[in-house]
């Protein structure tokens, strides 16, 4: 339960990272505001325990190209995520994966490398 909580932190820490980089500008306080704005920070914690047993679940199971959605009823938020392409790095299984969320007003998607140590998927870049 407690490598659950971690991953889940990671993947919300990641993708707000992750918006900060692609809309970034000069303006560190445009920033802030967008992320104001995004999906995931309109995320409940079982927005995020969705979001990351799909995750687990579509990164251990899916064939390339197969999408995994899910959706929390009580608050409309929802997402997919779709491995992408597997590979081998540094002899790590590898899976480059285009990750999506919703809310009612916002959508936002973007694609990390997942590589798995141990038993435990971690972003590579």
């Amino acid at each position: 339960m407690q490598q659950n909580k971690i991953l889940m932190l990671t993947i919300k820490t990641i993708l707000i990272l992750s918006l900060l980089l692609i809309f970034s500008s000069n303006s560190y306080a445009v920033n802030m505001q967008f992320l104001k704005y995004s999906p995931v920070a309109k995320f409940t914690s079982e927005d995020f325990a969705m979001l990351q047993t799909t995750g687990i679940k579509a990164l251990n199971d899916n064939a390339d190209g197969k999408t995994s959605e899910w959706k929390n009823p009580e608050t409309n938020h929802s997402g997919s995520i779709t491995p992408l392409e597997s590979s081998t790095i540094d002899g790590m299984q590898c899976r480059k994966t285009k990750i999506t969320n919703q809310t009612k007003s916002n959508k936002g998607e973007v694609v990390f490398t997942f590589c798995k140590v141990k038993d435990h998927w971690k972003v590579l870049k």
